[in-house]
């Protein structure tokens, strides 16, 4: 009798190991799951932030230039795209607060509280 309650207590033991180790590597997988995609999401995003600048930066070349060539005077052209870059970054500034806090919430809400196979049991 003693030894088929040591034998159950070893194989509830060792069956106790395997689960813990279990839950272990699912908590590591879903951890590199929302990891991957947070930084899929801020990839992206670098992305876009440098296609754009440099979209607006050969946007100001392109009509500093041009007005240079219509109205002979370069400097005014410059000086024409630097205020409307200088307002542009004005208005980022004042609005940043609200457009990121919300982009960042509503895209990392959605990742770290998506329902994982963890919490089913």
């Amino acid at each position: 009798m003693s030894d088929n309650l040591t034998e159950s207590i070893t194989g509830l033991n060792s069956a106790v190991k395997q689960y813990v180790q279990a839950r272990i590597d699912l908590v590591k997988l879903l951890f590199l799951k929302k990891t991957s995609k947070y930084m899929s999401i801020l990839f992206g995003m670098l992305i876009i932030i440098l296609l754009s600048t440099l979209v607006l930066a050969f946007a100001g070349v392109i009509f500093t230039f041009w007005y240079g060539q219509t109205y002979n005077n370069y400097l005014e052209g410059a000086l024409i795209v630097l205020g409307s870059l200088i307002i542009l970054l004005v208005v980022f500034l004042i609005f940043r607060k609200r457009l990121l806090t919300s982009f960042f919430l509503s895209n990392f809400s959605e990742i770290l509280f998506e329902d994982d196979e963890i919490d089913s049991e």
